[in-house]
């Protein structure tokens, strides 16, 4: 069995830059080739790197459904100022998960919400 704390660390935001996209109210990213966007320049790389992303959508009823993917940077676009990212793997998915992490959670949450998706045993 693995181990949450054991695998917190190898996720660890200091080891590899995670992406964190919040889109309440929008489509989830559920198939490669998907687009998300954020109006958050400091979430874009001008090489075009390759990083896990967390996409969080809360929805009106305080749930959050959640994906975990890699994507890359894909464009700006201007009419509305975002940041256009392209979902480059399938996305694992869970919907209703059991969190309320959002785009200002700490490290910790973030990490955790990963590994919930990605089906890490705590």
């Amino acid at each position: 069995m693995k181990n949450l704390n054991d695998n917190l660390e190898k996720l660890s935001f200091k080891k590899q830059k995670i992406r964190i996209i919040q889109g309440n109210g929008s489509n989830l990213p559920i198939n490669r080739g998907d687009f998300c966007w954020s109006g958050k320049k400091s979430f874009t790389d001008e090489n075009s790197t390759i990083r896990k992303t967390l996409f969080i959508r809360k929805n009106t009823d305080n749930t959050r459904d959640l994906c975990v993917f890699d994507s890359v940077f894909d464009s700006y676009r201007q009419e509305d100022k975002m940041y256009l990212f392209k979902v480059i793997n399938t996305p694992k998915v869970r919907i209703n998960a059991p969190t309320n992490v959002h785009l200002m959670s700490n490290s910790k949450d973030k990490l955790e919400a990963i590994a919930i998706v990605e089906g890490i045993e705590t």
